[in-house]
């Protein structure tokens, strides 16, 4: 992935250039600027950037959500039966 290999220096110039303009500034809010630089540079090296495969991602991302919900709802269910069966037997 070039994006990754690209975006190291890039990163290290944007987050000297920041310590400068933050010179004398109170400790948390470098660490504040300091850690929001770094996350959007990780979250650019992580995402895709290529429009085809950012649309696969979502694709992907909107399918497993859409698992995940559909087998959180049949143990919902399971569940339900089970306690319904449970109170069945003890009546």
């Amino acid at each position: 992935m070039p994006v990754g290999q690209n975006m190291a220096p890039s990163i290290l110039f944007a987050v000297s250039g920041l310590a400068q303009a933050l010179a004398g500034a109170p400790a948390w809010c470098i660490v504040v600027c300091l850690a929001m630089s770094l996350g959007l540079g990780v979250a650019q090296v992580v995402f895709p950037q290529e429009s085809g495969d950012r649309l696969k991602w979502w694709q992907n991302r909107r399918s497993y959500l859409a698992r995940r919900r559909e087998l959180r709802n049949s143990r919902e269910s399971e569940r339900s039966e089970r306690v319904k069966r449970l109170r069945r037997s003890d009546s």
